[in-house]
């Protein structure tokens, strides 16, 4: 049994060539050219392949190592149902040549590499993600998200229990009082800025250590959220969302590996707010800043109660898990990233962020 390698070995040509083909008809490996994709934070390699003849695009995509065989089953029956429901935003991945590989045989859209990587090939949607949008785009972004959700309410097929965004954000919000790990920060092995790394830790400790602070997380702790439960994507990151070359129209709606039964209102907080940090707008609510894209979703998919204020509440829980996660992610489980100057910003964004959304957790 071949063990899996890290997601940062990047794979040669001929690798994603070979595995490719177990995915398309082609006559020879040497018909298609493989580009590979701006890297992320997840490692995983991604590629865009290219039929040298026919100019028709795939993307080929090594799925995250701590996804399970089911959990990607069911994001592509997702896709594939909103399909069929007629919303063509979402990349639909395609079956194998040869459905009885190995264990993957019960997977028909996935393979396995000889190293035990998964991989996934997906239609290629084209166009490019939109960093500081305006209005017309917030709201377009947001009525594709609304018809998603309007879509997939009605997907039926079940996942495992797990806690919604609000129950896991209180999970973790209770962790980081609770902990006593407020230590220096051991060195990674990567040794990348450890410096700025550590000195960014310390002042989340810092910020997160003080009275003030710790007294508006356990209020916020009290607040009971009453959540739409449904199909969501979990993971929608701004650079997720891909607009025409004239931003004039939105073509698709990418990387959905981590989507899940979850509150709405998630994707939403997750959207808007990556938008505000990635603009450097710490201050102001999501629904002052975009009041006719939270108009437009109401009036498409059902929000449930004080969507607003969930999607707000969410965020700026968000805002302080995330950078408890990007920590523990580094210093103590010392996870290696490709792009460390990618996570480094990000980082830095949350801990500029942070001041405000305690302030307006108060």
């Amino acid at each position: 049994m071949h063990q899996p390698r890290s997601t940062t070995v990047q794979f040669s040509v001929d690798e994603i060539k070979h595995i490719a083909c177990q995915f398309l008809d082609v006559p020879q490996p040497s018909v298609l050219t493989v580009t590979p994709t701006e890297d992320g934070l997840s490692g995983s390699t991604t590629c865009i392949l290219t039929h040298c003849d026919t100019g028709r695009r795939h993307v080929l995509k090594q799925l995250p190592l701590h996804l399970s065989i089911d959990h990607i089953r069911w994001t592509q029956s997702l896709a594939a149902f909103t399909r069929g429901q007629g919303y063509t935003l979402l990349p639909v991945a395609i079956n194998r040549c040869d459905s009885s590989q190995g264990s993957a045989g019960a997977a028909p859209k996935i393979a396995i590499h000889a190293d035990g990587t998964l991989w996934q090939c997906l239609e290629y949607i084209d166009g490019n993600p939109c960093r500081t949008p305006h209005t017309r785009q917030t709201v377009m972004a947001v009525r594709a998200l609304a018809n998603f959700h309007k879509v997939t309410s009605a997907f039926q097929m079940p996942r495992p229990k797990a806690l919604c965004g609000w129950h896991r954000r209180v999970h973790q919000l209770r962790s980081i009082l609770l902990s006593q790990q407020f230590s220096q920060a051991e060195d990674n092995t990567d040794a990348f800025r450890p410096t700025q790394l550590h000195a960014l830790h310390q002042r989340f400790i810092q910020l997160i250590r003080t009275p003030k602070t710790i007294r508006i997380i356990e209020n916020a702790l009290n607040r009971n959220l009453s959540a739409v439960h449904q199909p969501v994507l979990k993971d929608c990151w701004w650079n997720h969302v891909l607009f025409s070359d004239s931003h004039d129209r939105l073509t698709g709606i990418i990387d959905i590996d981590a989507a899940g039964w979850d509150d709405p209102a998630v994707d939403m907080s997750r959207l808007l707010g990556s938008w505000q940090l990635e603009n450097l707008q710490w201050e102001g609510k999501l629904v002052d800043n975009w009041p006719e894209a939270f108009q437009q979703y109401g009036a498409i998919a059902a929000s449930g109660v004080d969507f607003p204020s969930r999607v707000q509440h969410l965020h700026d829980t968000g805002i302080l898990c995330g950078l408890d996660r990007w920590f523990a992610w580094i210093f103590t489980e010392k996870r290696q990233f490709p792009n460390m100057e990618l996570v480094l910003r990000r980082i830095t964004h949350l801990l500029h962020a942070a001041p405000a959304a305690i302030q307006r957790l108060e």
